[in-house]
């Protein structure tokens, strides 16, 4: 819960920069909003190219889930419908920060779409948002990844 926590108290309003999986570059924006008390926070992230096109949009609730586990349930563009993603792995606070990945399917999984979903949290109070997916019968990547940094407004 450190991480929805952290999210719930810190800034509401981040951009920044990011690459996405045809090596286009874009501008993010990710928005904050603690939900009951902080008990759980809904994300929303844009991707846009320079040019004003909206390459990604996705609302996402991170929270615990009733069996206990941290999950972020994401609704995006791409996507007909909400793909539960469970938490995966947390790598431990270090110099860097700390970064928990949630996930749908095993990477192993080439019959069906799979997806990874990353946030760090650096000590610098930059978040990178990133995702990795593969689709049925095709190769699991990283495919697109945004460091985004605090504003002062949304």
């Amino acid at each position: 819960m450190q991480l929805v926590s952290t999210l719930a108290h810190g800034p509401k309003c981040y951009r920044g920069e990011g690459i996405n999986h045809d090596q286009q570059s874009f501008l993010g924006t990710l928005r904050v909003q603690p939900v009951e008390d902080g008990r759980a926070v809904l994300l929303n992230y844009i991707a846009t190219l320079p040019d004003g096109t909206v390459v990604h949009s996705e609302t996402a609730l991170i929270g615990v889930g009733p069996n206990g586990i941290l999950c972020l349930w994401p609704v995006m563009g791409e996507l007909p419908v909400v793909l539960p993603h469970e938490l995966k792995s947390t790598e431990p606070r270090t110099d860097e920060g700390i970064k928990a990945t949630f996930a749908t399917g095993t990477r192993e999984a080439s019959d069906a779409f799979r997806e990874e979903i990353s946030i760090a949290l650096r000590v610098d109070g930059s978040v990178v948002y990133a995702h990795a997916w593969g689709l049925p019968g095709g190769q699991f990547s990283e495919r697109s990844s945004c460091t985004l940094r605090p504003t002062v407004s949304g």
